[in-house]
């Protein structure tokens, strides 16, 4: 098999699987928006017209999960963050870049059950916040659906360490990514439709539900 007949075989794959949204209790089910940011969706070197295709799908989703356990991840450094080794300067603390996008900002502040975090780094799941979030609702959570930006990056390293985490604790939870509420950026050598493709993929052979 070639690469684009193997390319053809995994997007078919992933097309032909779905979740049921009925089979999933909203009361232990929690929804991880991760950088829904505008330095990701309308402005800075990272921000990406792709993301911001995304936008009105993760709103709905919000809407649909509203009075529900949220945790929004806001990627935010300071001005010498480590991260800048690797990647172009973006999302400094306190900046515009490093904002809640307009569409989302109502949902931080629905309830009690909402919080918000800022990381300094690609992977979530190791903030010293969510740890202790993870901790406290550990036993009332089942169900993590995880939305936002980007595929092959944010959202693959904190979908991968959940899903390791529980397995290594032996607990059965559902990891989802809806594939219509994420999405990465294209430009370069940086193929958005590949690279994309081959997160969803590598999620979905390790049991996260796509």
């Amino acid at each position: 098999m070639d690469v684009m007949d193997t390319i053809k075989a995994i997007e078919n794959e992933l097309k032909g699987s779905s979740i049921e949204m009925s089979s999933i209790d909203r009361k232990r089910t929690a929804l991880i928006v991760i950088d829904m940011i505008n330095g990701f969706v309308y402005d800075g070197v990272l921000s990406s017209t792709r993301v911001a295709s995304i936008v009105n799908n993760v709103a709905h989703i919000n809407e649909m999960m509203k009075g529900y356990k949220k945790v929004f991840f806001i990627d935010s450094h300071n001005e010498d963050s480590a991260e800048f080794c690797s990647f172009p300067v973006h999302c400094v603390k306190n900046s515009n870049e490093a904002e809640i996008i307009p569409e989302l900002k109502s949902f931080l502040s629905e309830s009690e059950n909402v919080i918000s975090i800022e990381k300094n780094s690609t992977n979530g799941f190791l903030n010293e916040k969510f740890q202790k979030w993870l901790n406290k609702n550990i036993d009332d959570v089942d169900n993590y659906i995880v939305v936002g930006c980007v595929t092959d990056i944010c959202i693959l390293q904190f979908a991968l360490s959940i899903k390791a985490y529980f397995n290594e604790k032996n607990k059965k939870k559902r990891i989802i990514v809806p594939i219509n509420s994420v999405d990465t950026y294209h430009g370069g050598n940086h193929d958005g439709d590949l690279m994309n493709l081959f997160a969803l993929y590598n999620m979905h052979s390790c049991g996260i539900e796509v």
